[in-house]
Formats: structure tokens, C-alpha cells, sequence
């Protein structure tokens, strides 16, 4: 579960073609017990997510992203050929984050932006876009990063129901002009619905 503060680093691993089940998350946090897990699955394809938090000298020793998987948690690699991490830097959040990893569904967004357009995407994310979805009823919290890879930002909303997001209150709060103005500048976009593991 990710904590409230953002003072350790943060990692995200994404393990394509892999999906793991409620005993995969329990295995993952007992061989970790210092590091902050929160696990999720993709709801409509075979795809895992971890969070994982902890001190810099803790991912020096354990040799970052790869060496969790590796050392910590024994995946073989190199049957991942999809596999991604990125550190993330968290940018804007809104809400209870605590009280949002408690919330079984995690909608994510994330995207590549043009270098000429890029200061107003970040405003009209941290104005207009994140505010306003944070806001509909049934999302609990929210938050942007900038990633030290690609894409190069992520956008995180935990919901009560799955439903919330592309329900009618979430299409009028993205249902504005200064949206579909940035919307037609993202580059490679993905928008994915995880499920947590508890």
C-alpha cells in the first residue's frame, strides 16, 4: 500500500502477459517486509502492477526495480520481455491517498506529450483535468507523476466502483474545451483499469 508521504522512492513495475491472483500480492509483500507494496492486476488483460516504496539505500541493495523482481521476489526476467519500471515523481494529488489504497479499483492514464505543448498540458492537468475528476463522486483520490521514462507522465484515480470512471459525472468533468484542445497532443496514450489486490 503506497503511504501518504512521498519523501522514499517510488517505482512502478509493470509486468506484462503476467497476471497475478490475491496469493501472488500476499507472497510478493512476505518476501518484501520493508518495502510498501500495493499489487494490482489489469481488469481486461493479462497485466500486473506494483507499487513499490522504500528508502533509496533499500533499492540500491536490492538493485532497483529489476533486483526486486529478481532477488526479492524470483521472476525470471527474461520471461517478461514486456517488463517496465519508472520512478515516479509525484506531481499534483488530491484526496485521501491513504484512504484511497484502500479502494479496490485504480484507473490510470498515462501518456507521452510534444515538448511545444507540454507546460500547458501540465497546467490544464493540475487546473482543470485532475481537480475535476477528483471531485466526481466515488473517486477517492488522485494524482499525476512525471515519470523518468515512458510515458513520461501517469495520472492515478482510485474509485469506490468501476463504474465511476466513464460514468455520466466523469464524462462532463473531462467534457471541455481546454481538454479536447490538449487531448488531440498526446502522444501514445493508455488508459488502464487495474483491480487491488488485497
Amino acid at each position: 500500500m503506497l503511504p501518504s508521504h512521498f519523501d522514499d522512492d517510488t517505482w512502478l513495475v509493470e509486468l506484462p502477459g503476467l497476471r497475478w491472483d490475491e496469493a501472488d500480492a500476499r507472497r510478493a509483500r512476505h518476501r518484501t517486509p520493508d518495502l510498501g507494496l500495493d499489487v494490482l492486476t489489469a481488469v481486461d488483460e493479462d497485466e500486473t502492477w506494483i507499487y513499490a516504496t522504500a528508502p533509496p539505500p533499500t533499492w540500491k541493495e536490492i538493485g532497483g526495480a529489476a533486483g526486486l523482481l529478481t532477488r526479492r521476489l524470483d521472476i525470471d526476467r527474461d520471461a517478461l520481455p514486456g517488463f517496465r519500471h519508472r520512478r515516479l515523481q509525484v506531481l499534483l494529488t488530491v484526496g485521501d491517498l491513504d484512504d484511497g489504497a484502500r479502494q479496490s479499483w485504480h484507473y490510470t492514464s498515462q501518456t507521452d506529450i510534444p515538448a511545444a505543448v507540454e507546460d500547458e498540458f501540465n497546467r490544464w492537468f493540475d487546473e482543470e483535468h485532475l481537480p475535476q475528476l477528483a471531485a466526481v463522486e466515488g473517486t477517492v483520490s488522485a494524482a499525476r507523476y512525471r515519470t523518468d521514462g515512458a510515458p513520461r507522465y501517469l495520472a492515478a484515480y482510485d474509485l469506490t466502483e468501476r463504474e465511476v470512471q466513464g460514468g455520466p459525472a466523469w464524462r462532463a468533468a473531462i467534457t471541455t474545451p481546454w481538454r479536447d484542445r490538449i487531448h488531440h497532443e498526446f502522444v501514445a496514450p493508455r488508459r488502464l483499469m487495474l483491480s487491488r489486490l488485497p
